[in-house]
């Protein structure tokens, strides 16, 4: 864990993207409207940050953060109190998450898996499942073992998930329904491909 702290609070100093994924924009347009979300808990998880715990808060729901990387937790508060805007933040690994059972309405998670690594994941995805509530929803973006970030330099050491991988993450847990799907978009005339799973879930 160590290690990986000094990785991402390096990484962080960057203080990471402007602006949320469009993914998980179009999500939670889809999924929750503005009526539900002042009762709405939502976890990002691996904040960074918080570009997405900042879009999260400013869309009025109960918003929390947590991350690894204390630096991305600093940015993360800072980005908040910049906006007026307030979230519940914690530095922890997803594998040890300090929350409740059956707490969250919806865990959401982008480009975080690949950074925790296999390992990891197979062990946090066990307590993602303990603090979601029944009838809650998950959605999780992260790299595939083609994605150009795992097929180019990948100096941070990411981990580009198979399709086997990923099923044997999500299909043992006892869901209501689970979607396995891609998101794909390509560079300079297919050069660079951008290989994302997509996972949709509901406890």
């Amino acid at each position: 864990m160590k290690e990986h702290q000094h990785i991402w609070n390096s990484w962080n100093q960057s203080k990471g993207p402007k602006y949320p994924h469009e993914k998980v924009i179009q999500f939670v347009f889809r999924n929750f409207p503005i009526a539900d979300r002042a009762q709405t808990r939502v976890l990002d998880l691996g904040c960074g940050s918080g570009v997405h715990t900042h879009f999260l808060a400013s869309e009025g729901f109960q918003a929390y953060g947590c991350d690894i990387s204390e630096v991305g937790v600093a940015n993360t508060r800072s980005r908040l109190q910049s906006a007026s805007l307030v979230a519940d933040l914690q530095v922890a690994s997803l594998d040890q998450l300090n929350y409740e059972d059956d707490f969250f309405d919806l865990i959401i998670s982008c480009s975080v898996f690949e950074a925790a690594g296999l390992a990891t994941v197979q062990k946090g995805i066990r307590e993602i499942y303990r603090v979601l509530r029944s009838g809650g929803l998950g959605f999780f973006l992260f790299a595939s073992e083609v994605d150009f970030r795992i097929q180019q330099n990948n100096t941070l050491g990411l981990h580009g998930f198979s399709q086997v991988e990923v099923e044997s993450i999500f299909k043992p847990l006892n869901l209501n329904f689970l979607y396995i799907d891609r998101y794909i978009t390509t560079f300079q005339n297919q050069t660079f491909q951008s290989n994302d799973f997509l996972i949709t879930l509901k406890k």
